[in-house]
């Protein structure tokens, strides 16, 4: 018999179910930033929504199609983030992904995977050639609190949550749930936090653990 209850997963998207981080990736692929600008948004004192709002609205001179174009072609899922997608909608098991990320990369990204998920993303619109980057699910709060009372919303409906994350903005997150798989810079955090987590190098492992509940 598992040790535990029913799961939930909760996961960012930038750099967790994708290799490389897409917002950057888009950023730097159409040069419309440098490297220390990009750097600035993994800082914990920056929040990564407002870094977005910053820079990432640089993208509105891009043509949504060419953006569209480089999703599909750059950016891919992390091994067994398909098949553990598909085992938890067959399965029936919470999997939402929040993510400080935009819907005009997202949208393409799931698309293609044929994948349909519940998502938090920003909202991306065109005013002129610059791009307004909103997040409405937000309502005043910062997305690391998003993040943590998205994993607490699972917790009290009795799940065992399981959180992925890479970043410094997930850490509020990681630390709030059940089981933890980190990657890029979250780990140095949580190891800092004393707080117990798996290295998440593909999703295997995820469902692996699904599979023997």
């Amino acid at each position: 018999m598992s040790l535990y209850k029913k799961f939930a997963i909760v996961s960012d998207f930038d750099g967790t179910i994708t290799k490389v981080d897409a917002g950057d990736f888009l950023l730097v692929h159409f040069k419309l930033v440098k490297r220390k600008e990009i750097e600035l948004g993994y800082e914990l004192n920056i929040p990564v929504e407002k870094w977005m709002k910053d820079y990432f609205s640089r993208i509105g001179t891009i043509d949504a199609s060419l953006i569209k174009k480089a999703i599909i072609k750059h950016i891919k899922p992390r091994l067994f983030f398909r098949e553990t997608a598909k085992y938890c909608l067959k399965k029936e098991i919470p999997f939402e992904v929040v993510s400080g990320g935009v819907d005009i990369y997202s949208e393409p990204f799931f698309d293609r995977e044929k994948i349909k998920l519940k998502t938090f993303f920003a909202k991306y619109s065109i005013r002129g050639r610059k791009a307004k980057i909103s997040y409405p699910y937000l309502k005043g709060i910062s997305l690391s609190e998003f993040k943590k009372k998205r994993v607490d919303y699972y917790k009290n409906k009795g799940y065992t949550v399981i959180f992925c994350g890479d970043a410094p903005n997930d850490l509020q997150a990681a630390k709030s749930a059940d089981i933890v798989f980190a990657a890029r810079m979250l780990p140095s955090l949580l190891q800092k936090e004393k707080t117990k987590f798996f290295h998440l190098k593909n999703f295997y492992q995820v469902l692996k653990l699904l599979r023997n509940q």
